[in-house]
Protein backbone atom coordinates (compact mmCIF):
# COMPACT_ATOMS: atom_id res chain seq x y z
CA UNK A 1 0.00 0.00 0.00
CA UNK A 2 1.83 2.84 -0.89
CA UNK A 3 1.17 5.54 1.72
CA UNK A 4 4.32 7.21 2.68
CA UNK A 5 3.67 8.69 5.45
CA UNK A 6 4.21 6.38 8.37
CA UNK A 7 1.79 7.82 10.43
CA UNK A 8 -0.72 6.07 8.28
CA UNK A 9 0.01 2.48 10.28
CA UNK A 10 -0.21 4.12 14.28
CA UNK A 11 -1.96 1.86 16.16
CA UNK A 12 -0.46 -0.84 14.36
CA UNK A 13 2.50 -2.06 16.99
CA UNK A 14 2.09 -5.48 16.54
CA UNK A 15 1.65 -8.74 14.19
CA UNK A 16 0.25 -11.44 15.80
CA UNK A 17 0.83 -15.11 13.33
CA UNK A 18 -0.77 -18.09 13.93
CA UNK A 19 0.01 -21.64 12.77
CA UNK A 20 -3.57 -21.95 11.39
CA UNK A 21 -6.67 -20.52 11.83
CA UNK A 22 -7.73 -19.46 15.62
CA UNK A 23 -10.33 -19.30 17.62
CA UNK A 24 -11.25 -15.69 18.61
CA UNK A 25 -14.09 -14.84 21.37
CA UNK A 26 -17.00 -12.41 19.84
CA UNK A 27 -19.69 -10.52 21.25
CA UNK A 28 -22.69 -9.37 19.85
CA UNK A 29 -25.59 -7.00 20.38
CA UNK A 30 -28.69 -8.01 18.65
CA UNK A 31 -31.53 -5.30 17.77
CA UNK A 32 -33.21 -6.34 21.08
CA UNK A 33 -30.08 -5.59 23.10
CA UNK A 34 -29.37 -9.04 24.00
CA UNK A 35 -25.62 -9.88 24.33
CA UNK A 36 -24.93 -12.81 22.51
CA UNK A 37 -20.79 -14.20 23.74
CA UNK A 38 -19.71 -17.01 20.97
CA UNK A 39 -16.12 -18.69 19.77
CA UNK A 40 -16.19 -17.89 16.00
CA UNK A 41 -13.20 -19.81 13.71
CA UNK A 42 -10.99 -16.59 11.82
CA UNK A 43 -7.64 -16.80 9.61
CA UNK A 44 -7.55 -12.94 10.20
CA UNK A 45 -8.73 -9.91 12.37
CA UNK A 46 -7.44 -6.54 13.84
CA UNK A 47 -8.28 -4.02 16.37
CA UNK A 48 -8.15 -0.54 16.65
CA UNK A 49 -5.57 -0.75 19.79
CA UNK A 50 -4.72 -4.54 19.62
CA UNK A 51 -2.22 -6.38 17.10
CA UNK A 52 -2.65 -7.59 13.48
CA UNK A 53 -3.62 -11.31 13.98
CA UNK A 54 -3.20 -13.59 10.81
CA UNK A 55 -2.95 -17.27 10.37
CA UNK A 56 -0.25 -18.18 7.94
CA UNK A 57 -2.43 -20.35 5.69
CA UNK A 58 -4.47 -17.30 5.01
CA UNK A 59 -1.06 -15.55 4.25
CA UNK A 60 0.22 -17.27 1.53
CA UNK A 61 -2.94 -18.34 0.47
CA UNK A 62 -2.86 -14.56 -0.86
CA UNK A 63 -0.47 -12.50 -3.34
CA UNK A 64 -2.00 -13.77 -6.67
CA UNK A 65 -4.04 -12.33 -9.01
CA UNK A 66 -7.03 -14.11 -7.13
CA UNK A 67 -8.75 -11.21 -5.48
CA UNK A 68 -7.73 -12.71 -2.10
CA UNK A 69 -5.18 -11.44 0.33
CA UNK A 70 -5.39 -11.46 3.77
CA UNK A 71 -2.64 -9.06 4.61
CA UNK A 72 -4.65 -6.62 2.58
CA UNK A 73 -7.77 -7.20 3.92
CA UNK A 74 -6.37 -6.91 7.60
CA UNK A 75 -4.10 -3.76 7.20
CA UNK A 76 -6.92 -1.94 5.20
CA UNK A 77 -8.99 -1.99 8.80
CA UNK A 78 -5.86 -0.58 10.55
CA UNK A 79 -6.46 2.27 7.81
CA UNK A 80 -10.03 2.33 7.92
CA UNK A 81 -9.77 2.60 12.21
CA UNK A 82 -7.67 5.90 12.30
CA UNK A 83 -10.71 7.44 12.53
CA UNK A 84 -11.80 5.36 15.97
CA UNK A 85 -14.15 2.23 14.71
CA UNK A 86 -13.89 1.06 11.78
CA UNK A 87 -16.99 1.78 9.22
CA UNK A 88 -15.76 2.14 5.68
CA UNK A 89 -14.40 5.25 5.93
CA UNK A 90 -10.77 5.69 6.38
CA UNK A 91 -8.87 9.20 6.86
CA UNK A 92 -9.04 10.83 3.35
CA UNK A 93 -6.39 12.75 1.51
CA UNK A 94 -6.30 16.52 1.17
CA UNK A 95 -8.38 17.01 -2.03
CA UNK A 96 -10.45 14.06 -1.68
CA UNK A 97 -13.86 14.57 -1.07
CA UNK A 98 -15.92 12.55 1.73
CA UNK A 99 -19.20 13.14 -0.39
CA UNK A 100 -17.47 11.21 -3.34
CA UNK A 101 -16.31 8.97 -1.15
CA UNK A 102 -19.85 8.17 0.70
CA UNK A 103 -21.54 8.03 -2.63
CA UNK A 104 -19.36 5.91 -4.44
CA UNK A 105 -18.80 3.39 -1.41
CA UNK A 106 -22.74 3.28 -0.73
CA UNK A 107 -24.12 3.16 -4.14
CA UNK A 108 -21.85 -0.08 -4.64
CA UNK A 109 -22.34 -1.78 -1.09
CA UNK A 110 -26.33 -0.72 -1.36
CA UNK A 111 -26.26 -2.54 -5.14
CA UNK A 112 -24.72 -5.38 -3.76
CA UNK A 113 -26.70 -6.06 -0.77
CA UNK A 114 -29.91 -5.69 -3.15
CA UNK A 115 -28.84 -8.44 -5.04
CA UNK A 116 -28.11 -10.65 -2.31
CA UNK A 117 -31.64 -9.40 -0.56
CA UNK A 118 -33.33 -10.57 -3.97
CA UNK A 119 -31.29 -13.83 -4.15
CA UNK A 120 -29.10 -14.61 -1.15
CA UNK A 121 -26.89 -17.00 -3.68
CA UNK A 122 -26.30 -14.35 -6.43
CA UNK A 123 -23.48 -14.50 -8.30
CA UNK A 124 -21.80 -11.30 -7.24
CA UNK A 125 -18.94 -9.12 -9.59
CA UNK A 126 -16.84 -9.34 -5.79
CA UNK A 127 -16.58 -11.43 -2.73
CA UNK A 128 -20.54 -11.44 -1.24
CA UNK A 129 -18.34 -10.84 2.39
CA UNK A 130 -18.26 -7.55 1.23
CA UNK A 131 -22.27 -6.89 1.74
CA UNK A 132 -21.37 -7.96 5.65
CA UNK A 133 -20.95 -3.85 6.22
CA UNK A 134 -19.01 -0.85 4.98
CA UNK A 135 -16.06 -2.04 6.64
CA UNK A 136 -15.38 -4.88 5.39
CA UNK A 137 -16.65 -3.69 1.73
CA UNK A 138 -13.89 -1.38 2.36
CA UNK A 139 -11.50 -4.09 3.05
CA UNK A 140 -12.67 -6.70 0.23
CA UNK A 141 -12.80 -3.29 -2.16
CA UNK A 142 -8.94 -3.03 -1.00
CA UNK A 143 -8.48 -6.39 -1.57
CA UNK A 144 -9.68 -6.58 -5.38
CA UNK A 145 -8.32 -3.84 -5.79
CA UNK A 146 -4.66 -4.08 -5.32
CA UNK A 147 -5.21 -8.31 -6.51
CA UNK A 148 -7.71 -8.18 -9.11
CA UNK A 149 -8.06 -4.27 -10.52
CA UNK A 150 -9.55 -5.24 -13.70
CA UNK A 151 -12.48 -7.14 -11.95
CA UNK A 152 -13.33 -4.02 -9.58
CA UNK A 153 -13.05 -1.41 -12.18
CA UNK A 154 -15.90 -3.32 -14.25
CA UNK A 155 -17.78 -4.02 -11.19
CA UNK A 156 -17.62 -0.48 -9.45
CA UNK A 157 -15.66 1.84 -11.33
CA UNK A 158 -16.42 4.56 -9.07
CA UNK A 159 -15.12 2.86 -5.84
CA UNK A 160 -12.00 2.08 -7.89
CA UNK A 161 -11.87 5.65 -8.66
CA UNK A 162 -12.14 6.24 -5.08
CA UNK A 163 -9.51 3.73 -3.72
CA UNK A 164 -7.09 4.78 -6.32
CA UNK A 165 -7.13 8.57 -4.72
CA UNK A 166 -6.72 6.69 -1.52
CA UNK A 167 -4.21 4.37 -2.02
CA UNK A 168 -2.22 6.65 -4.54
CA UNK A 169 -1.64 4.43 -7.35
CA UNK A 170 -3.06 2.36 -9.97
CA UNK A 171 -2.99 -0.92 -10.37
CA UNK A 172 -4.62 -1.75 -13.33
CA UNK A 173 -2.50 0.49 -15.35
CA UNK A 174 -0.16 -2.27 -13.58
CA UNK A 175 -1.73 -5.13 -14.78
CA UNK A 176 -2.22 -3.88 -18.01
CA UNK A 177 1.14 -3.21 -19.05
CA UNK A 178 2.00 -6.92 -17.24
CA UNK A 179 -0.29 -8.32 -19.55
CA UNK A 180 0.66 -6.55 -23.15
CA UNK A 181 4.48 -7.59 -22.08
CA UNK A 182 3.43 -10.91 -20.85
CA UNK A 183 0.02 -12.30 -22.11
CA UNK A 184 0.09 -15.12 -20.27
CA UNK A 185 0.87 -13.27 -16.71
CA UNK A 186 -2.71 -14.51 -14.97
CA UNK A 187 -2.26 -17.49 -15.82
CA UNK A 188 1.05 -18.16 -14.77
CA UNK A 189 0.60 -16.53 -11.48
CA UNK A 190 -2.45 -18.83 -10.70
CA UNK A 191 -5.68 -16.68 -11.69
CA UNK A 192 -9.02 -18.25 -10.77
CA UNK A 193 -10.82 -15.43 -11.71
CA UNK A 194 -12.55 -15.19 -15.05
CA UNK A 195 -11.06 -11.68 -15.77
Amino acid sequence: MHLPELNWYQGFHELVLYPDDFVSPQKHRDASGVVHEFDDERSGETSLQGPVVLAWPGVVGGGGWDAYNLVIHELAHKLDMLNGDANGLPPLHAGMRIGDWASAMQAAYDEMNALLDRDPDAQTAIDPYAAEDPAEFFAVTSEYFFTAPDLLHEAYPAVYRQLQLFYRQDPLQRLRRLQAEHPDYREAAGDTTNG
